[in-house]
């Protein structure tokens, strides 16, 4: 029985996690409306946010994204941090989802 409800739980959580990354994509589509950022900056701006509380689970919803993945999960964070690094990206929670982000790298 253990097995049957691990994968009914982790399926609910990738039926959530789609959910969430619907939620964000129509955020960041609105973003890029009002001229804050580019689509792939304000989707990881968000994405970053929404999973502040727990940033180890963002990584696979990002990969889902489309947004840049690398050889390992330190060059994947580091190349998502690019694009929403408030030196590049204009949106105004850019330097709070850098923070959040950060988090992965130790």
């Amino acid at each position: 029985p253990a097995p049957v409800q691990e994968t009914q739980a982790q399926g609910s959580q990738a039926g959530h996690g789609n959910a969430i990354l619907a939620e964000c994509e129509a955020l960041a589509r609105d973003d890029v409306a009002k001229g804050l950022a580019t689509y792939l900056q304000a989707l990881a701006v968000r994405l970053s946010l929404r999973f502040e509380q727990r940033p180890a689970a963002i990584l696979r919803v990002m990969t889902e994204a489309g947004l840049p993945t690398a050889k390992d999960q330190r060059s994947t964070v580091k190349a998502i941090m690019r694009l929403c690094h408030p030196d590049k990206c204009k949106h105004p929670e850019a330097k709070r989802a850098v923070q959040v982000l950060v988090r992965l790298l130790s």
